[in-house]
């Protein structure tokens, strides 16, 4: 098997997940079957939800599920780890303590996308769980660049809701005219630039046609930097070893 495997612990949710498998295939510059990716994927929807938990410490804790899930991936044979969730990385230090090998982070390589596409950007918008907006760690991770965080209104935060819990995770069929809505109310705001910041928002997302410039898809930055990691790793493999 050619090396590094990439980890997926998926099933946080099952379409995202989906989602995430089709665009690493589609992004990876292979001419042939044997230059792809190899992956392992846990899909794992029997994860305990991660707003519910992080709204209400009373509900289960998805922590216990997903370090095991990352120790799974690991002693499968993965060399590294992609989580297709956001909201997921709140428990980012308890997943990366659980397994030895290097676990990517959406909400870092998001940030870090956005920044370098626009160097200027001074507000950003985000379109994304109540559980991520409540850890407030897109915030941080924007704040450590010097950007500003704005998030939906009480209104376009109820249409997000809907959109990801009652219409992508339930399989039905969804409102990109709301999604597209909610993006336009924070460009109207004075966002810069607008994260997709979850991946059920992600799959309306990638359906769209003409796709507003000042959005930024994190599930789409994280395919992006699992190619690229793959692809980095495989050229320090193949320089010629120093005599």
């Amino acid at each position: 098997m050619n090396k590094p495997v990439l980890g997926i612990l998926g099933g946080v949710g099952p379409l995202a997940t989906a989602l995430l498998i089709r665009m690493v295939v589609e992004k990876t510059p292979a001419r042939v079957d044997q230059e792809h990716i190899p992956m392992i994927v846990f899909n794992d929807p029997q994860i305990p939800d991660r707003t519910a938990h992080i709204l209400d410490r009373s509900q289960p804790d998805p922590l216990p599920e997903m370090a095991k899930v990352a120790r799974w991936l690991q002693d499968a044979g993965a060399d590294y780890i992609a989580i297709a969730c956001n909201t997921a990385h709140f428990y980012y230090d308890g997943i990366t303590a659980a397994a030895s090998i290097p676990v990517l982070n959406i909400m870092h390589e998001t940030v870090r996308a956005v920044c370098d596409a626009a160097p200027d950007v001074s507000l950003v918008g985000l379109m994304a769980t109540r559980g991520t907006v409540a850890s407030g760690v897109f915030e941080t991770c924007f704040k450590e660049r010097g950007v500003r965080l704005a998030v939906p209104d009480e209104a376009d935060q109820q249409l997000l809701d809907a959109l990801i819990y009652e219409q992508v995770k339930a399989n039905k069929p969804y409102d990109a005219q709301a999604f597209l809505a909610v993006a336009r109310h924070l460009h109207e705001r004075g966002c810069d630039a607008v994260v997709v910041g979850c991946t059920e928002l992600s799959v309306v997302y990638e359906e769209l046609g003409e796709k507003p410039d000042y959005l930024y898809d994190s599930l789409d930055v994280l395919a992006e930097r699992c190619v690229g990691w793959y692809c980095a790793y495989r050229e320090i493999v193949s320089q010629p070893a120093a005599i």
